[in-house]
């Protein structure tokens, strides 16, 4: 037998010989070259965006991800994406039911209309990894596709605006025919608050807030835009009770029904007298026992928002952040879920060295005076029955040192029988962890529900302070910068002689506050914090509240609500100086309709 042979033999037996290289793999086509055989206008003879996107996206092309493609047509970009991305599950999207056509195993197609809301959050829910808006080109349609989708795109994500050169020239009537903002415009608006950050203007909207916070990087080139969204982890919450948690739970009876009482506002625009009536109709209001419970392995966002370990979002502590889509790092999405928009490590908090519980009193907007009185500093009447105060620590948000507000809360939680080595001050800045905690249940609801247990909780502190002897009190906000009665020496003219004293909130202290509404029956001033302090003021007590003509009234009129024979009227004024009306704005009132009022008020 020859060498020849038995070499043959021996490399059948064993495989190839070491030194014989095994012939290389065929090159893979490039994107582009995918894209000229399947006809894709994406590629070079068209649009020639391929080069660019295979750059971005070349990363993933074996990894196992969920692509959403709007725009099917004749499925030549499917083809192509399948092919290039080998892993890579595809959903289609078209308006046209004959694309069902191009359905296989790694391909489907989705039936419906872009314009559709609830098909964008219906896929959108899938949370993808790519986005290609190859759709209408309408601009109403690539604008609401990319809010709708951005939130649940995952982490380190692609989502791509094609066609967006409709935004320009002749296109214009064809597909800016809703009237609306470019879709150029609106990607060029995310792309200066990305590089503009801190120095940019300031968002138009959450929404955009939440882009700066979330995108990575946005590549702009002929006809496309490419936004990468941040690759840290982004984790979604959904929004439970304290009730369905495991750990120590209560139920905590907070009072009965009560009932809205009449009221009107004068000189106001049709808006804002609609929303008091329908407040006033509401009644009775029915109030919900709290539940609150010591849980264990819990995260406090910010503020206030705290998660268990299977993030869950604790409803109790979401009070003031149920109306609004951002808070402590925090966005909901349009399905009611939150996501984490920037990259949080909690700070560990080990047991207390003194041993004490620690209770959350933290709660958004707490700064303001009526958030921290009425929504958060009633909750530590909860543990009654279920731990002894002087074994708890209290945990509020920080304030600095010589903050009013700082001063407030020390005097509060003294006057509920508090000391201050039992006050936490955590940063609102950093999320923090607990091994345990207990989390107080839900006592009001912004910005319309009080509970009766909330506001007798307030009168019980109030018996520790002797009422004042002025009895027609006239509250001022002019010595802040916002908001300010123009003329107020003119409504003072007409208030004096009737025994009105002005009073100057943020000149009191808290036990001086409590004395001067403790003894007033009359109570008529321009709209802010400082009506909270209607908690303690006697049943029967007349109000008359000065407001500029965006502010709605609410929040003040449901504390008035709980005191026994009390009548409430508002006044709207009309705003002053440049710009646009808002609740911040200066205002002046009518002296004419103050008039009327106040002889309602003395009736």
């Amino acid at each position: 037998m020859s060498a020849r042979v038995v070499g043959d033999r021996i490399r059948g037996l064993f495989g190839r010989s070491s030194q014989e290289p095994a012939a290389p793999a065929a090159p893979r086509r490039s994107l582009n070259e995918i894209g000229l055989s399947t006809g894709t206008d994406k590629a070079s003879t068209m649009h020639d965006y391929l080069g660019v996107y295979e750059r971005n996206l070349s990363h993933l092309r074996d990894r196992d991800f969920l692509l959403i493609e709007i725009g099917v047509h004749q499925g030549a970009s499917l083809k192509m994406w399948e092919e290039f991305f080998s892993r890579a599950r595809i959903i289609g999207v078209d308006i046209n039911r004959s694309c069902r056509r191009f359905r296989n195993d790694r391909i489907r197609i989705r039936i419906g209309d872009q314009g559709d809301p609830e098909l964008l959050r219906s896929l959108a829910r899938k949370r993808p990894l790519v986005v290609i808006d190859d759709g209408s080109h309408q601009w109403h349609h690539q604008i609401q596709s990319f809010r709708a989708f951005w939130p649940h795109l995952a982490p380190g994500g692609t989502f791509i605006i094609e066609d967006i050169h409709t935004s320009f020239g002749r296109y214009i009537p064809v597909y800016g025919r809703d009237g609306g903002a470019k879709a150029y415009d609106f990607a060029a608006e995310l792309a200066s608050g990305l590089t503009g950050s801190d120095f940019a203007d300031p968002a138009i909207d959450d929404f955009e807030a939440y882009c700066r916070e979330t995108i990575d990087s946005m590549v702009f080139l002929r006809h496309s835009v490419i936004v990468h969204k941040k690759r840290y982890p982004q984790p979604r919450f959904t929004v439970g009770s304290v009730r369905e948690q495991p750990g120590r739970i209560w139920s905590t009876d907070v009072g009965s029904a009560y009932d809205r009482i009449p009221a009107e506002v004068v000189g106001a625009s049709p808006r804002i007298s609609g929303l008091l009536d329908e407040l006033v109709a509401d009644s009775p209001v029915v109030v919900e026992p709290a539940w609150s419970g010591l849980l264990e392995n819990v995260t406090v966002y910010g503020a206030a928002p705290t998660a268990t370990a299977d993030r869950v979002l604790l409803d109790e502590t979401m009070n003031c952040a149920r109306n609004i889509r951002r808070t402590s790092g925090l966005f909901r999405t349009d399905d009611g879920e939150w996501v984490l928009e920037r990259k949080r490590v909690p700070v560990e908090l080990p047991p207390r060295a003194d041993g004490r519980t620690r209770v959350l009193l933290k709660q958004t907007w707490d700064a303001n005076y009526g958030h921290w009185m009425v929504d958060a500093l009633p909750k530590v009447g909860l543990l009654a029955g279920q731990f002894d105060l002087a074994e708890c620590a209290f945990v509020v948000n920080q304030r600095e040192d010589d903050s009013p507000m700082r001063r407030v809360v020390l005097d509060s939680l003294e006057l509920a029988g508090i000391g201050e080595d039992q006050v936490e001050f955590l940063s609102q800045g950093e999320a923090h962890r607990f091994d345990q905690l207990v989390v107080p249940g839900t006592i009001t609801r912004h910005p319309v529900t009080k509970t009766p247990f909330a506001i007798r909780f307030l009168e019980a502190l109030a018996e520790k302070v002797e009422a004042g002897a002025q009895q027609r009190i006239y509250l001022s906000r002019n010595g802040g910068d916002r908001r300010r009665l123009v003329n107020e020496d003119a409504v003072m003219e007409r208030l004096a002689p009737l025994g009105y004293q002005l009073v100057r909130p943020e000149t009191l202290s808290l036990r001086e506050q409590i004395a001067v509404f403790k003894g007033a029956t009359h109570v008529i001033g321009n709209m802010g914090a400082a009506f909270t302090n209607l908690a303690f003021s006697p049943a029967g007590v007349q109000v008359l509240t000065l407001a500029t003509e965006s502010m709605p009234h609410d929040y003040f009129y449901d504390i008035t609500c709980h005191k026994d024979g009390a009548r409430y009227r508002g006044l709207q004024g009309r705003a002053v100086g440049e710009g646009p009306a808002t609740m911040s704005s200066d205002f002046e009132v009518d002296l004419a309709l103050l008039d009327e009022c106040v002889a309602w008020l003395h009736d």
